[in-house]
């Protein structure tokens, strides 16, 4: 199958997922996922930047700790991804290119609140695994913030924005399962992987 691309919603420890397919003009969302990050059964690599020890602070500054956590959230992601890429193969989607939405994408080491802090090195870390795995696949990525996903995708697939929102609402009937902020999110992350811009 031509034009199929990969749309992420990444979120702390999880991501929704989305496999859609064009053209740019009429795109499908052809399944829709549930992807692990981190370990269930290791709570702190879902947040692998946030103390254990209230004593300390917010901030995770064992760096012990923060190795093997990180090392769960990369051993985690490369298993859930792979999953995915080979059931894609099965299906006979063949993905060249990917879209990533992420929360943010400022700098956290521009923010001064260990708290907040924690929770931005946070969202970089899981999407940058994701578009590093990603890539080791050989998918080009796209990574759009959330807050201007709408816009830049508006810009990439040369629709207007109140079009794009009608689009993904009714892209939610083709799909089994929920269809919430996430998927939406993922499969609009997805279209823009597919318009190669």
């Amino acid at each position: 199958m031509a034009n199929v691309a990969l749309g992420f919603r990444v979120k702390s420890g999880w991501a929704a997922a989305a496999v859609v397919s064009g053209p740019v003009s009429s795109p499908t969302v052809l399944h829709t996922r549930h992807v692990d990050l981190c370990d269930s059964t290791v709570p702190e690599s879902r947040q692998p930047y946030h103390a254990v020890d209230e004593t300390q602070g917010e901030l995770e500054l064992d760096q012990d700790r923060i190795k093997k956590r990180l090392d769960v959230v990369r051993h985690v992601t490369a298993q859930s991804l792979g999953k995915f890429l080979s059931d894609c193969r099965t299906n006979e989607w063949a993905p060249t290119r990917a879209g990533i939405v992420a929360g943010s994408l400022v700098d956290p080491s521009t923010i001064r609140s260990p708290h907040i802090r924690a929770h931005a090195m946070e969202g970089h870390l899981f999407r940058t695994v994701v578009e590093d795995e990603l890539r080791a696949h050989a998918l080009s990525c796209v990574v759009l913030a959330e807050k201007t996903a709408l816009k830049a995708a508006s810009e990439a697939i040369r629709s207007r924005e109140d079009a794009l929102k009608r689009t993904l609402a009714n892209l939610g009937r083709q799909v089994e399962g929920p269809w919430r902020t996430e998927e939406k999110l993922a499969a609009l992350a997805g279209w823009v992987a597919v318009s190669g811009r």
